[in-house]
């Protein structure tokens, strides 16, 4: 895919649907999804089970289904930011970024130079999309790669003026739930302490031009469309599929209910 439509979506203000992967899925399963109408994956291998060796598949195919890929990477080290990139993702999401430092090493592992330091050395950097040369391809990917920082502590949003003004950072991705650990709530995503802090980010992020994520439940998205979100996560296909099985069983015993009483 040589335009990263969320990317693009998010300059435009527009939200954009993600759904999480934690492990590894079948072609079928992609397909569905992107016939459901989401717009990114949520690829984590910072806390799923998902290996390296495991991205390129899930990468390419989503690439051509339209699906743009998201990948967590679990640590801001080159290797794992050359290493996602090079299976053809379109964006990399680092998680428990506090400080400028890193934001700006966030940014130059991700793009080629002139823009960063990234290496280059994969057939596979933008997905095996054909480019007319090497240098038509930097460009490319230096123009349509994301960065995605996940912004999940006190510590980060005190440091967040550094942190957005950046360039190169895209996104500021609210981690929910070690925000409200931070703010010391643990699990109270809802706190007013923790919302506090969702707004510093949001507010430092509209200032900056810069788009904010987060990961929340299908009926907290008016709530957080509201205050100024627009990338959002809302559930894995493991979740849908439990939660499609549970109310059809629901369902089956409400049906059966008066007959067999």
């Amino acid at each position: 895919m040589l335009t990263n439509r969320v990317k693009h979506a998010l300059q435009n203000d527009r939200p954009v649907f993600g759904v999480g992967l934690s492990s590894p899925v079948d072609v079928a399963v992609l397909r569905l999804l992107a016939t459901a109408g989401v717009d990114w994956l949520f690829i984590d291998m910072e806390h799923g089970a998902i290996e390296i060796s495991e991205l390129r598949p899930i990468v390419t195919v989503a690439d051509v289904l339209g699906l743009c890929s998201v990948a967590r990477i679990p640590s801001l080290e080159y290797h794992w930011v050359a290493r996602s990139l090079d299976t053809g993702t379109l964006a990399i999401m680092v998680p428990r970024v506090e400080t400028r430092e890193q934001a700006e090493q966030a940014v130059q592992w991700s793009k080629f130079p002139p823009m960063g330091s990234r290496g280059m050395g994969s057939p596979a950097y933008l997905s095996y999309a054909k480019v007319e040369s090497i240098a038509q391809g930097i460009e490319i990917s230096n123009r349509e790669s994301m960065v995605v920082l996940q912004v999940e502590s006190v510590k980060a949003v005190e440091n967040l003026e550094g942190i957005a003004t950046v360039p190169g950072v895209d996104v500021l991705f609210i981690g929910p739930m070690d925000m409200s650990i931070s703010v010391g709530t643990p699990g109270e995503v809802g706190s007013e302490p923790n919302l506090a802090q969702f707004r510093k980010v949001i507010d430092v992020a509209r200032r900056h031009q810069l788009a904010t994520g987060i990961v929340c439940r299908p009926n907290e998205v008016k709530f957080y469309y509201e205050m100024g979100i627009r990338m959002f996560s809302i559930t894995s296909p493991f979740n849908a599929m439990r939660s499609g099985i549970e109310a059809t069983a629901t369902e089956y015993k409400q049906q059966l209910q008066n007959i067999l009483s």
